[in-house]
């Protein structure tokens, strides 16, 4: 027999203990068998109630998972959920419905404690009195403050570290330095090419990555620019390009370019990273512009979205239409087209634009409406996308970090053929409470697509900002 039982509740000979907080046992599919076979899971009922009362109606990709979840705890006798199970991968999950009397320390008790984080610390506690000494209760959470209480009564607390990332300095930026001979830049420059293994030694080989933009540095202020194909690094086949008129400013915009201008076949997927003002999403509506505008390419135009810190469940309680819902979370992609496409580039930042419009035929851009007017840009909400297929289309998703991994997979998962798809955001500044940093759904498509040739990536730097001078300071100071 693989348990043991203490007043009700199944002790396996485990090193560790578990127990599952609402927010993680609904961040990802098959949560309580992702702590390998030698640990005891705990779901507290209470968790369980609050899933199908808060996740379970949810259109959402945490509500088809709140009900799968739901389906595979129904599908055990009640008796045996309490005693203990033994899952696929031979970990026990357990369904504990005591420990009500759990008493708590004063100073837990005197903070701000909802129901539910009582039971969940209670149901802790309880665990922790009757398992061996040596083998640790851990609260697995997504909340830092009922992390904090369960470690101020002597417990252990994580994240769902299945999605914890690497610290935001760490995490792939798709590019890199190279200081070179200035021989070395010549031939690259005449062969439009050269060979990784040539300008670097070693192990060093194997930090390179598909599509990874490379500056090189010469001895004497020689540079060049290029990108990672193969066992080569090649020439950007667009670095002198402007699209849309709007002329690159640094060399982190001509990596923008670069990755945008690249046919949907050899890049269907840009992944850019990096503070506010270095122009990520104004450069993606340049070049989306010049692919439908000027080559007459993706036949559906435009798809952008911002990503509110609202869910789609309560944006679909707001008033008016679908664009009127969204609306309010489009204003800085406003400010952008308005910018893009003002008065000969006038209050550009990017310098001079070009007139896309005959003699009597210039818009009125003063709030951005013209281009959804004429249809070449449409507007979605994020949590709209999901069950679709979109194809022939030029997709941009702002703020993308707002995003969870499963919102953000859901919308990769959405591209169809013929599309190309444009994931923007500063990791650095999340407004949704259960993200940060390194669980983001931004730094975790970054993450795992790292390497995949279909996937271009650029992390911008604070001093590429094209904003004003204070702007800039401030990005980099506080």
């Amino acid at each position: 027999m693989l348990c043991k039982f203490y007043k009700g509740v199944a002790k396996l000979m485990s090193r560790k203990h578990f127990v599952l907080s609402t927010r993680t046992l609904v961040s990802k599919r098959n949560v309580t068998q992702s702590f390998g076979s030698d640990n005891t899971i705990y779901v507290p009922l209470a968790v369980m109630e609050e899933i199908e009362h808060k996740y379970s109606d949810q259109i959402s990709e945490r509500g088809k998972i709140a009900r799968e979840t739901l389906e595979y705890l129904g599908s055990f006798h009640y008796n045996d959920l309490k005693k203990g199970v033994v899952q696929k991968n031979g970990s026990i999950l357990v369904v504990p419905t005591n420990f009500y009397e759990e008493k708590l320390d004063e100073s837990v008790e005197r903070s701000e404690l909802s129901k539910l984080d009582r039971r969940i610390l209670q149901t802790c506690c309880g665990i922790k009195n009757i398992v061996p000494k040596d083998e640790p209760v851990v609260l697995v959470s997504k909340k830092p403050s009922l992390r904090k209480k369960a470690e101020m009564l002597g417990l252990k607390a994580q994240t769902f570290r299945d999605e914890l990332l690497p610290e935001i300095s760490e995490q792939y930026s798709g590019r890199k330095v190279l200081k070179v001979s200035d021989d070395k830049i010549k031939e690259f420059r005449e062969n439009k090419k050269i060979r990784i293994d040539e300008v670097v030694e070693g192990e060093e080989v194997k930090e390179f990555y598909p599509n990874m933009f490379i500056e090189f540095k010469g001895e004497n202020w020689d540079w060049a620019n290029g990108r990672v194909k193969g066992e080569e690094i090649v020439s950007l086949q667009y670095e002198e390009y402007h699209p849309y008129g709007v002329i690159p400013k640094n060399v982190g915009q001509k990596f923008m370019i670069e990755a945008l201008m690249t046919d949907f076949k050899e890049a269907p997927l840009v992944i850019f990273k990096g503070p506010a003002g270095t122009a990520k999403t104004f450069m993606s509506l340049a070049v989306g512009l010049e692919h439908v505008q000027e080559r007459n390419e993706f036949p559906n135009k435009i798809l952008i979205s911002r990503s509110p810190t609202e869910t789609v469940e309560k944006i679909g309680f707001l008033p008016g239409s679908e664009i009127d819902k969204i609306s309010p979370y489009l204003r800085g992609i406003m400010d952008n087209i308005t910018a893009l496409h003002g008065d000969s580039g006038k209050g550009s930042t990017q310098g001079k634009t070009k007139n896309k419009f005959g003699a009597g035929e210039k818009p009125e851009v003063e709030d951005g409406t013209f281009f959804f007017e004429r249809n070449d840009i449409k507007a979605e909400a994020v949590g709209y996308i999901r069950g679709r297929s979109i194809c022939d289309t030029y997709i941009i998703i702002d703020e993308a970090q707002n995003l969870s991994p499963i919102e953000i997979k859901t919308i990769i998962t959405r591209v169809g053929t013929g599309s190309k798809l444009i994931l923007i955001g500063d990791p650095a500044q999340i407004d949704r409470p259960e993200l940060d940093e390194r669980n983001n759904g931004l730094s975790y498509a970054s993450e795992r697509l790292k390497g995949e040739p279909t996937c271009w990536q650029l992390t911008m730097t604070d001093d590429e900002s094209v904003r004003s001078e204070l702007a800039k300071r401030a990005s980099i100071l506080l």
